[in-house]
């Protein structure tokens, strides 16, 4: 149950409960006062009141009778055994006619009463002093009914009436004021105790990933307003879980990149500053060894442009400025025709390339030059880290779904596992103590993983079985001409 729909409810009841449980108190209070103090039978009356109050009911009962027939003989003959069985007593039943007296012959009463009483029309009855009289009407007939000793009160039962009804009205405010407030504590409890314990759970994760617990995660099974709030609590958890990973995983790649960068260009620049100091000591004397030293400098120093020009292609490609001129091939086709461009070049390095498996009628929207040199890159790792005088490279083309893959297996070293999720981060080579400049200097892989990821694919490697490393490319097929550049991210 949501929120909104709890206070709804409890706004509701907070209303209608103690209202009900207020009127049925107040209900059963005045009953039992009612029957306990005999009020429902005139038991709270005194002997005489109770006697007139009797008498009042034998009259009403008389007066339906004579409704039916009025006899006055009839009623004559009623009223005189009516006034026979109180003949004890002060209280008698009389007919007037207007103001004329008509049975009995004494009039009970004394005349300013029986004026007072006969000049007001309709049902009612006075009471003055001791003296009370009830009026019924019957056509053009009046029935008196007279008591002339009335004692209204029961003297002795009123005190203890009063306390006993103060008391009882004390009872039934106690138990309005107690409904009231348990009523607003059970409704209280019903409605914040959904808003207090997931504030609580809020609460606390917050303070966890204030003190540096980005792995803690809120377990929330309600299905209210707060299972949106923890849900998002904890996306927002793992968002900073995953920026501060990426944080150090940037500055430890910051730090091997500019390790890999002093020590890249230092190992070149340590040649050439003691090839040149080796010329101006005369140590290379003849020309012979002069031609040697400079060609050495030459060479160094092309390995340094080399550096930096990878450099500059990498840090292009990673802020998106490098520019990608995409056309639409036969990738089946087009890699038939990098086997075939390469395979010689190649073979005379020691690497044998095997084209295995291909497709037909394939189309992908690509750079053709940025592919080949991905394709290339592969090519001069797998040369550069090859133990045998010459390894064999297959390639191979699949079509999976919406997808072109290309994989280049070679029966080399390989790497291992810990090198596989690290082999396409820069700067990173095998020879982690950077002691054979010869192996390059870790760029390749990197911008190859670049330049898929700009071409909307991806890029993965794995060990084979049999021995040998194998780099997979993925590329988003061009369905029906329909462009791919929405994949790319300049």
């Amino acid at each position: 149950m949501n929120i909104k729909r709890r206070l709804f409810i409890s706004n509701f009841l907070m209303l209608v409960v103690p209202v009900i449980l207020s009127f049925i108190i107040t209900s059963g209070s005045m009953f039992v006062f009612m029957e306990l103090t005999g009020i429902n039978n005139g038991r709270h009356l005194g002997n005489n009141e109770e006697l007139f109050y009797n008498s009042m009911k034998r009259t009403s009962i008389l007066v339906n009778k004579w409704s039916e027939s009025t006899d006055l003989q009839q009623m004559k003959s009623d009223i005189r055994g009516f006034n026979e069985k109180l003949k004890n007593t002060k209280v008698s039943l009389s007919i007037y006619q207007g103001k004329e007296l008509v049975y009995p012959s004494t009039p009970s009463a004394n005349d300013l009463i029986l004026d007072t009483v006969l000049s007001q029309s309709g049902s009612h009855i006075i009471i003055i002093d001791n003296i009370a009289v009830y009026r019924e009407n019957i056509g053009k007939y009046s029935i008196l009914l007279t008591d002339t000793n009335f004692i209204r009160y029961n003297i002795e039962n009123y005190d203890s009436y009063r306390s006993y009804l103060i008391n009882l009205g004390i009872i039934v405010i106690f138990f309005i004021i107690a409904i009231i407030l348990l009523t607003n504590r059970l409704l209280t409890r019903f409605v914040f105790k959904s808003i207090i314990t997931p504030l609580d759970t809020l609460v606390y994760g917050v303070h966890q990933i204030r003190d540096g617990n980005l792995n803690y995660h809120i377990e929330y099974n309600g299905k209210d307003e707060f299972a949106g709030v923890c849900s998002d609590f904890n996306e927002m958890a793992q968002r900073l879980l995953d920026s501060v990973k990426a944080r150090q995983k940037d500055e430890a790649n910051r730090k091997e990149l500019i390790a890999g960068i002093s020590h890249d260009l230092r190992t070149p620049l340590t040649s050439i500053k003691a090839y040149v100091e080796g010329i101006e000591k005369g140590i290379a004397s003849t020309p012979e060894t002069q031609k040697r030293y400079l060609d050495t400098i030459k060479n160094k120093a092309n390995d340094l442009e080399h550096i930096v020009n990878q450099l500059f292609l990498f840090s292009k490609l990673d802020i998106g400025e490098f520019p990608f001129y995409l056309e639409q091939i036969d990738i089946g086709k087009e890699l038939s025709n990098m086997v075939a461009n390469l395979s010689e070049e190649y073979y005379k390095k020691g690497l044998s390339i095997t084209l295995t498996q291909n497709v037909e009628n394939i189309y992908v929207q690509v750079d053709i030059v940025q592919l080949r040199n991905a394709v290339i890159n592969i090519l001069e790792n797998s040369v550069k880290y090859k133990t045998q005088q010459s390894v064999q490279m297959k390639i191979s083309c699949q079509e999976e779904d919406k997808y072109v893959t290309i994989t280049l297996a070679d029966n080399g070293p390989g790497v291992s596992n810990e090198a596989l999720e690290k082999l396409f981060d820069i700067f990173y080579r095998g020879d982690r103590a950077r002691t054979n400049p010869s192996k390059g200097s870790g760029l390749g892989l990197s911008i190859t993983a670049k330049i898929l990821e700009k071409l909307g694919g991806s890029i993965r490697a794995k060990n084979i079985p049999e021995g040998g490393l194998a780099i997979i490319m993925r590329l988003p097929k061009d369905i029906g001409g329909k462009s791919v550049e929405e994949n790319f991210d300049y």
